[in-house]
């Protein structure tokens, strides 16, 4: 091989490597936020089957802020919960992510409504929100 092909193929190769690595790493999510964000979302259960309806409404909340979280860490923004939702589509499958947006509604409904959630909605909506962090973070 021309010794004056040597050096630019190389520099070419070390360049290729800097991007693979680059590209791996850049859809990581760091391990202790991603460990706090699944403590806070486990703390949150007994919240979301509180016999008490203000306790059960401020879980819904505080769960839609764990989603708005682990979202704005997968796609490395700070935008809303609801625009990082519609650049979501790709991650679920469309049961799951059609059942992550009527969870989210009830968000909606419970801060701007006032909505007064039932043990059953929130046992459904917790499970929701758990296994799409889980997905999210995973």
């Amino acid at each position: 091989m021309d010794n004056s092909l040597f050096l630019p193929i190389t520099i070419l190769i070390l360049i290729a490597v800097l991007f693979l690595l680059v590209a791996i790493n850049s859809k990581k999510i760091d391990i202790t936020k991603k460990k706090k964000l699944l403590e806070e979302l486990y703390a949150l259960k007994s919240l979301a089957l509180s016999e008490e309806l203000s306790v059960r409404r401020d879980s819904i909340i505080k769960l839609d802020n764990l989603l708005s979280k682990s979202l704005q860490l997968y796609f490395k923004n700070t935008l809303p919960c609801g625009d990082n939702l519609k650049s979501a589509k790709k991650i679920f499958k469309k049961r799951a992510y059609n059942s992550l947006w009527e969870v989210h509604k009830l968000r909606n409904k419970v801060v701007h409504n006032d909505y007064a959630v039932s043990l059953d909605e929130a046992k459904k909506a917790f499970e929701i929100y758990k296994i799409s962090i889980l997905k999210i973070l995973q």
